[in-house]
């Protein structure tokens, strides 16, 4: 008895059974499912890298601010604090992570990964990297370049220097134009191209020395008006170059401090006018030892 024929008749049957499910579950073809991985791959590595750039940005604001100036330029120090941190990179850089996780868990494999390792690694990656990126001034550019594009964003050095342009607080910023021989006075001109008469008989030689050295500089006096000509200092600070691990160096060579500055004495006693800026002793700190 020959059954050869029900058994081709089964296999028939069966191959076709098995190609109409194919097609009716329409199964992805293998290429296409490599390319999916990887698309998807791909996409949380960008949101990583972008991730990165997020944080290279953000630690260039928190770097880029002279935190021994916040109780000069604000009521307290958690004021200073709110107006200094960057919460739109800080988001920006959730923003990406999130991102990130999600398309790394549509992966072949993602599945396995538990949250707190993707999230965890994609955190450490995405800083490790914007760490790198800032060392090479890459965190500057950005926060230059994208401006006050954003709406309700400031770049931090724009809103810093806006602390500076308060002379009816006492607080003056801007490149110092012309110094007087005599160092009774030099010439100011502010972030709005104001001119000022800032008149230096109560700097001691370290304030002196900052005005020698010239460049854009940070003064504490006698609050005035705003459209006052002449101000009183009684601190000046140069105003250092950060926002990168390889600037250049904050303090410049002492060679810069011209003769006049030997003159006056750093023990010399200020004016009584000066003694009652506020925090002064802070101040006195900052000038002697530059901390």
């Amino acid at each position: 008895m020959n059954i050869e024929p029900d058994y081709e008749k089964k296999d028939d049957h069966l191959a076709r059974r098995i190609l109409e499910r194919i097609r009716g579950e329409r199964i992805i073809p293998r290429w296409k499912f490599i390319f999916k991985n990887y698309f998807f791959w791909a996409l949380g590595a960008l949101a990583t890298a972008l991730g990165a750039l997020a944080f290279s940005a953000a630690l260039f604001e928190v770097q880029s601010v002279d935190w021994r100036f916040s109780s000069v330029t604000h009521t307290d120090f958690w004021a200073f604090f709110f107006a200094v941190m960057p919460f739109l990179w800080v988001g920006a850089l959730a923003l990406f992570i999130v991102v990130g996780y999600v398309n790394i868990r549509r992966t072949k494999h993602g599945y396995r990964y538990p949250l707190l390792a993707i999230t965890l690694g994609a955190i450490c990656i995405s800083l490790a990297l914007g760490t790198g990126l800032y060392a090479t001034g890459l965190g500057r550019e950005i926060e230059e370049s994208i401006g006050d594009h954003p709406p309700f964003y400031r770049p931090i050095v724009i809103e810093e220097r806006s602390w500076w342009l308060a002379p009816e607080k006492g607080l003056l910023g801007g490149r110092v134009v012309s110094s007087a021989p005599d160092s009774a006075s030099f010439v100011l001109r502010d972030f709005d191209d104001h001119i000022w008469s800032v008149e230096e008989n109560d700097l001691d030689n370290t304030s002196l020395a900052a005005v020698a050295r010239g460049g854009v500089v940070r003064v504490i006096g006698v609050p005035t008006t705003a459209t006052s000509s002449s101000f009183h200092a009684c601190f000046v600070f140069s105003w250092e170059p950060r926002g990168g691990f390889f600037g250049e160096p904050a303090v410049p060579p002492a060679k810069v401090i011209t003769a006049s500055t030997s003159e006056r004495s750093a023990a010399m006693p200020r004016s009584e006018v000066c003694r009652g800026i506020r925090p002064y002793q802070q101040l006195r700190h900052i000038d002697e030892t530059g901390l």
